[in-house]
């Protein structure tokens, strides 16, 4: 039998130990992170930062995030019987476009084959 498996999940909150900006401030020194990413990561949302790690590993990713300030947790992947992966359960989600309106009623859709997209499709009429 293989060895049980564990993911890390990051929920942007504070251990109290630093104030707020300086428990950022590490984290995105630990990670090289971008103001952007570390936004993303600090708005509540629960982000798996580690997947398919063994326990130890999980756990000293564990105290690495916590002695920057911020709070994980490690979770215990269960094996599904479907032998669905987490990544390919995450591709698997139906993406907005479907959920998208069409256009109002009356408006003017330009025909997309119409336009020139690449070089070859540029016709020179003299």
């Amino acid at each position: 039998m293989s060895e049980q498996l564990y993911r890390v999940v990051f929920n942007g909150a504070y251990t109290g130990e630093y104030d707020e900006a300086e428990a950022r401030a590490r984290f995105q020194k630990l990670f090289r992170l971008d103001d952007r990413r570390l936004k993303t990561l600090f708005s509540g949302k629960e982000y798996v930062i580690k997947n398919n790690v063994t326990e130890a590993v999980a756990m000293d990713f564990m105290i690495k995030v916590s002695e920057t300030g911020c709070e994980c947790f490690v979770e215990e992947i269960v094996e599904e019987e479907e032998g669905v992966d987490y990544d390919e359960k995450r591709r698997g989600i139906e993406r907005r476009l479907r959920y998208r309106r069409g256009p109002r009623p009356g408006a003017i859709v330009p025909d997309r084959r119409l336009r020139i997209r690449r070089k070859k499709d540029r016709r020179h009429f003299l």
